[in-house]
């Protein structure tokens, strides 16, 4: 069945033109992206609003097979998300590089083989706190915000520019 998902993404003015001329985004692929390499969006448009030196937020629409999404924070994407962290933990040694000092790598380390693993997966989705803490505790009351990436343009149907200036009006 299909599904559509909406998104916002938070960029700068000259980039969110150069987007919609070439009705393309640039693929991200640091090795600190929290959801592996892909399009980055928000659910919620006020998180779109608050990412780093965002003065345009691009509102997209993204089309994809319902088996094509996988939601981290639903009961089927922990159970897969922590067979990845098994996997990973007993190839460590062999195959896969952690680094002690940077979640954000090592998060990018199980992503990327889980986008590898699940070649059919197009969307991926999680939640994350939206302020870090050196503290870890039982329940983390931290606010979060919800992400998901998409894994290249082709699943992108409909983006429309969102000026900052008119959401400050």
């Amino acid at each position: 069945m299909k599904m559509l998902l909406t998104g916002y993404h938070g960029t700068t003015l000259d980039n969110a033109n150069r987007i919609l001329k070439e009705e393309k985004f640039n693929i991200s692929n640091k090795d600190t992206e929290w959801l592996g390499e892909g399009i980055y969006y928000y659910v919620n448009i006020s998180d779109a609003y608050e990412w780093k030196n965002a003065d345009a937020i691009l509102h997209s629409v993204i089309k994809i097979d319902d088996s094509e999404y996988l939601d981290i924070d639903s009961s089927n994407g922990t159970i897969v998300f922590n067979e990845m962290l098994e996997c990973i933990s007993s190839l460590q040694e062999k195959t896969i590089k952690m680094d002690a000092n940077n979640v954000q790598k090592n998060q990018y380390a199980v992503m990327k083989m889980l986008w590898e693993s699940y070649p059919k997966i197009k969307v991926i989705s999680a939640s994350f706190p939206k302020t870090r803490t050196i503290f870890k505790t039982l329940l983390d009351r931290r606010p979060i915000r919800k992400e998901f990436c998409v894994r290249n343009n082709e699943y992108i149907k409909c983006t429309q520019l969102i000026k900052r200036r008119d959401l400050d009006d």
